[in-house]
């Protein structure tokens, strides 16, 4: 996962010289590629097809699929329960990882925003609730929830995890220690 996102992190103005010197894609594919990014820079295909392809010529195509399919679900764009648990974890010790107990009750939501580092404070926390820009394992938390309702068990990702998103880019992890 950590391979994957470093090259999914290249700058814009790198992406030309990796891919002619990482792929082995045509030169009219690698041309095409530039033109699209150059158009839609926000949609980084350049990147993307950088990631892919230098992922799965160094792990191969399995583990890619893997990375990928984590990728999109710590963002929102894929299903978290779908994770296998090596993989989920390797996704999560690239993010601000925290580990809390599960204790009598669960934790709060407010807890794990700021035990994952997505806010500073806990007033924070119920700020980015309240305004509809939280999430845990990716379903968004309603605004008019209580910020102070605990996590269930069953919320759980493989009896151990939470993943914590403050909008669209800004993800953490909460490993539940007993």
């Amino acid at each position: 996962y950590a391979f994957y996102q470093h090259w999914l992190n290249v700058e814009d103005s790198q992406v030309p010289t990796l891919l002619r010197a990482l792929s082995f894609r045509p030169w009219e594919e690698i041309e095409q590629i530039e033109r699209a990014t150059a158009e839609r820079p926000a949609s980084r295909l350049g990147q993307h097809a950088l990631a892919e392809e230098v992922t799965t010529l160094v792990h191969g195509p399995e583990e890619t699929a893997r990375v990928v399919s984590a990728s999109q679900a710590l963002f929102g764009q894929g299903a978290l329960e779908d994770l296998d648990e090596r993989t989920l974890s390797a996704a999560l010790s690239e993010t601000s990882l925290a580990q809390m107990p599960m204790g009598h009750d669960g934790p709060s939501y407010v807890d794990l925003f700021v035990a994952a580092g997505l806010v500073p404070s806990r007033s924070a926390a119920r700020r980015a609730i309240a305004e509809g820009g939280a999430y845990v394992n990716n379903t968004r938390i309603d605004p008019s929830t209580d910020p102070d309702t605990v996590v269930q068990e069953y919320e759980l990702l493989h009896g151990r995890w939470l993943v914590v998103r403050r909008g669209k880019r800004t993800v953490g992890g909460v490993e539940i220690v007993r």
